[in-house]
Formats: C-alpha cells, structure tokens, sequence
C-alpha cells in the first residue's frame, strides 16, 4: 500500500481513468484519480485511448519511490581543471547554462535520468564515481 498523501500530488498531474488496470495500484497516474478528482471539478487526463493495460503502457509511473540529487558542487573539487571544464561544457550542452548551474548549486533536483546522464559524462571522463552534494527520496511526477 503506498502512502501517497493528497497534497503531494501536482495540481497539474494526469490521471488515468482505467481503474481495471492491473497496474492501478501502483501507478502514479491512476492514485491521483481518485486525489485530484476529489479536489477539482476539472483536471488534466491521460487518453484512454492510449492507455494500455499493461506494462507495455507508456503513460504508467511507479508509486516507489526515486532517488533524487541535489548539487554537485563538491564533485568539482575531485576533477582536474581540464576535467571539469569537459564536465561543464557537455551538461550545459544537455540543460543549458542556468539548468546546469541551477543544479550544479542544488536549487533544481537532479531528477533520476539527469543522475544518470551526469554518471554517464563522469564515466566517459574517466572519473570514478562522484558523489551529489545530498540525495532526496521522493516520488517521480515528471519523469
């Protein structure tokens, strides 16, 4: 059972409306259904139609929670100035400057797939594995 409070769910969240989905009990989107419709008169769907009822659903968001990052500034520390250069340039390349910056400082999350994205320039660095300033468990509403 998951211990989804109603107030952690996005205002602005899709719901899916296939309650006799096997994947239900478990997926974001079909838990703030039951949230968001008894919240507002009007909220944001997922198409029925492209919903599946299966795992091949593209729509579907596990309700475990993620491991989220905040900040990365102590991993500068640990490169050479060279390192960190190429570190710098191809994540600006990915989020853009204030992106990069706004995460590099910890004022964004790194969000699962932006940790790997970051582990994957540290591996084609050559760096060993570099820690985030702090790590969030929290559910994934975005990815």
């Amino acid at each position: 059972m998951n211990n989804i409070k109603s107030e952690e769910v996005p205002d602005w969240y899709p719901v899916c409306i296939k309650s006799n989905c096997p994947l239900a009990a478990h997926c974001l989107h079909a838990l703030a259904m039951n949230m968001l419709t008894d919240k507002y008169n009007i909220v944001r769907m997922v198409n029925p139609l492209l919903a599946k009822s299966s795992k091949e659903c593209e729509f579907y968001r596990t309700d475990e929670l993620q491991t989220y990052a905040r900040g990365f500034k102590n991993m500068q520390e640990e490169m050479l100035p060279r390192q960190y250069s190429t570190f710098m340039y191809r994540l600006i390349g990915k989020f853009g400057r204030t992106g990069y910056f706004e995460r590099r400082r910890g004022e964004r999350m790194c969000s699962p797939a932006d940790i790997k994205l970051i582990e994957e320039v540290l591996e084609e660095l050559g760096l060993k594995k570099l820690s985030f300033d702090k790590y969030v468990k929290q559910y994934n509403w975005d990815d």
